[in-house]
């Protein structure tokens, strides 16, 4: 198996480079190329080798550039091979030909493609070293001799540029650290304020949760329930749809915590909850609404549907008795559920007049009807 090269991320300075030496190549190339050609011409064969060398280590340095993440280390070859032929071209070009002029280009190139410091050094090296040479061009073979005046001129104009360059070089680099010094401000104020809002999200979140459900059962609360139930009722409403509701009270319940403690009150509480939310649909709506009464909204099921679910229940909760938190001992106990369907011309008055969700012990107050009813409900309409 070949292995599969690793995507890389450029940093913005790497990205810089690379777009400075592609500018530096898509201008200077031509230059290269033209001098290269014309010394063919003019039958300079060294300049026309020292041309297109320079030019071919250029593209190599380039390409190494950017292909591998090398930095200025790759640069460096093609600046130093451009400022021989820069310095060839001073020596025997002479005072009275442009083409010593092109020399005034390589403080541009250090500024483009070398750290500020680097550049300065580089370029300031290789002026003095033009020097030298102007002043010793006249005794060389092939060379023209430069006069004083040229010399200081063409130092006072290369010095110039330089320093307008490094100046300028500088000044970008400073606008840079303040653009990025803003750019971090901004991003910690950013992460500042997204922790911010998942926090009062969360707290939101938090904050609703204790507004709609019981603490100790994890059910919904009272609140809850009587939202969800003008919800239902106008859904069933628009759908000609009914729904039955059951209110559950456990019997005798003081006397579970009277005899047993509040603690073990509580896990029955807790007990009774997990039992009915086993025996429901997913559907179905299960809140406390006080004590020891809970609320049972059976969507989509009429009376004679809500009779079996009744059964089911009181026997899960005559077959499953709690256990004490401290001695782990059964706590048996029973419960009383009254029932009541609605129809569809109900509306909220009706219901709450009916009084939809009535105590266990008020349906069991109206009596039973031991051949329809299941033990402990009562079925009764809203009219």
């Amino acid at each position: 198996m070949t292995a599969q090269p690793q995507a890389t991320t450029l940093t913005e300075q790497e990205t810089q480079m690379r777009l400075r030496a592609a500018a530096f190549v898509g201008i200077g190339m031509p230059a290269l190329l033209y001098f290269g050609i014309m010394a063919i011409i003019d039958g300079e064969h060294l300049l026309s080798v020292l041309a297109f060398g320079t030019a071919a280590i250029i593209v190599v340095c380039f390409l190494i550039l950017w292909r591998r993440r090398c930095g200025y280390g790759a640069v460096r070859p093609g600046i130093a091979s451009l400022t021989l032929l820069l310095l060839y071209l001073v020596v025997f070009s002479g005072p009275d030909h442009a083409r010593a002029l092109w020399f005034l280009t390589l403080p541009l190139v250090c500024s483009l493609l070398l750290p500020p410091r680097e550049g300065g050094i580089w370029a300031a090296g290789s002026m003095a070293l033009a020097i030298y040479l102007m002043t010793q061009a006249g005794s060389l073979d092939g060379g023209s001799p430069y006069s004083t005046a040229y010399i200081v001129r063409f130092t006072i104009l290369y010095g110039l540029l330089s320093a307008v360059l490094t100046w300028s070089e500088i000044l970008l680099i400073l606008y840079q650290q303040r653009l990025q010094g803003q750019n971090a401000a901004l991003a910690e104020e950013r992460d500042h304020l997204e922790k911010e809002i998942i926090a009062r999200a969360v707290l939101e979140q938090e904050l609703r949760y204790l507004a709609t459900t019981d603490p100790l059962t994890g059910l919904l609360n009272r609140r809850a329930f009587m939202a969800m139930l003008a919800g239902e009722l106008t859904r069933s409403q628009r759908l000609h749809s009914r729904f039955t509701l059951l209110m559950l009270d456990i019997d005798h319940f003081k006397q579970i915590n009277d005899s047993h403690g509040h603690p073990a009150g509580d896990a029955v509480l807790v007990h009774l909850a997990a039992l009915l939310t086993e025996q429901l649909r997913s559907i179905d709506k299960l809140a406390r609404i006080g004590g020891e009464e809970f609320a049972i909204m059976l969507v989509d099921t009429p009376a004679d549907g809500a009779a079996g679910v009744v059964e089911r229940l009181l026997d899960s909760i005559r077959s499953q008795p709690a256990e004490h938190p401290a001695s782990h001992q059964p706590i048996a106990f029973t419960a009383s559920i009254g029932c009541t369907e609605t129809l569809p011309e109900d509306d909220w008055e009706a219901i709450e007049r009916a009084r939809l969700i009535k105590k266990a012990k008020d349906a069991d107050a109206l009596g039973t009807d031991e051949e329809t009813d299941p033990p402990g409900c009562r079925l009764t309409g809203l009219k």
